[in-house]
């Protein structure tokens, strides 16, 4: 599955990859600041932090965003399976909840859920990522694995980008 989707992904996303760490992005968004303020430039920063994010991922919509990115019938299936009436049980005081079926999310430490929520997000943002960097366009995004780090040159820019 990683095969395939690190030829999907944007450049942005830098959580889960190999080759590319949250580390890079932290630096990028540095030398983006030193630059904009010794250049007296304005600049403007968004954070979004996805809230359960794992958790919340709608598993009709990730398999078929799966086709739609080419992702071959048969590894679409694999993570089908992987998916379909999967079952968790949860520890209170010592005690093991009696299994049930979760039908929505994909399984934290799971070593295909980053993957899967990495190519989920690529959807969402796939309208705000563009190529070059925030020195030559007016919008820039930067990806730490389940947060997102909008940049703009004005505010209305970042407002614009954001609420499409």
């Amino acid at each position: 599955m990683k095969e395939y989707s690190e030829e999907i992904l944007g450049k942005y996303q830098c959580g889960f990859r190999l080759q590319r760490r949250t580390m890079d992005q932290i630096f990028v968004v540095r030398q983006i600041l030193e630059k904009f303020y010794a250049h007296y430039i304005d600049l403007h920063l968004l954070f979004i932090d996805f809230k359960k994010a794992f958790d919340s991922i709608n598993q009709k919509k990730l398999l078929e965003s799966l086709a739609s990115f080419g992702i071959p019938k048969k590894v679409e299936q694999l993570v089908k399976m992987t998916l379909e009436r999967a079952q968790g049980k949860v520890t209170v005081d010592g005690k093991i909840s009696n299994p049930f079926v979760t039908g929505r999310g994909v399984r934290q430490g799971d070593g295909l859920s980053a993957t899967l929520f990495n190519l989920i997000l690529r959807i969402a943002l796939k309208n705000l990522e563009k190529s070059n960097t925030i020195l030559n366009r007016l919008t820039q995004i930067c990806g730490y694995v389940n947060d997102i780090l909008v940049t703009a040159r004005s505010l209305q820019l970042l407002k614009h980008c954001v609420l499409r």
